[in-house]
């Protein structure tokens, strides 16, 4: 007494077409809200915290202003507030992003002008051409600009890069909302 039945042909073409229409409709979905390119940048970068992700014991922004980590306090500018390092000018954005789920409070921008941190592999003091090239061919299309700065965007995730004298001095990421209708 056999324990499986033989699958017919016309069930088995109809089982790979389901599958492959799951497969492209999740491709756009994760198109659609950016978390192709959000997973592209947290790989391709180095920072303390990932862009979108959240910091351990800050659920609010009165826990971010009694953060007590090795040399980080708070801090509020025009661009908004979060946490930076005492001993640099490296910030952490912290607030509620729209894609961010339920009570969602994490990091939603980064800036730093120190030569450790890379955002997609562009550091501090790197090339201005070479870091322009860079966004490009990880297919990043620049949305303003001028003599001394660039801005690029894809998905949800807009980098921005200040230069001096044909050399990078400030990295910075930010996260868009999304646009659904």
């Amino acid at each position: 007494m056999p324990f499986h039945k033989r699958i017919s042909k016309k069930t088995l073409k109809l089982a790979i077409i389901i599958l492959l229409a799951a497969a492209v409709l999740l491709g756009v979905v994760f198109t659609w809200f950016g978390t192709f390119e959000l997973a592209q940048f947290n790989t391709r970068s180095l920072t303390d915290w990932r862009l979108g992700g959240s910091i351990d014991y800050i659920r609010s922004a009165d826990d971010a202003k009694q953060y007590d980590a090795d040399g980080f306090e708070w801090f509020s500018d025009e661009r908004g507030e979060g946490i930076m390092q005492a001993d640099t000018d490296t910030r952490y954005y912290l607030g509620k992003h729209p894609d961010s789920g339920l009570g969602g409070y994490g990091v939603i921008g980064f800036s730093s002008a120190e030569k450790s941190y890379s955002v997609l592999g562009i550091r501090v003091g790197d090339d201005e051409l070479d870091a322009k090239t860079a966004l490009l061919d990880a297919r990043y299309k620049m949305a303003d600009g001028g003599f001394n700065s660039c801005r690029a965007e894809k998905g949800r995730v807009n980098i921005e890069l200040t230069f001096e004298h044909g050399k990078v001095t400030n990295v910075a990421a930010f996260l868009s909302t999304t646009n659904i209708f």
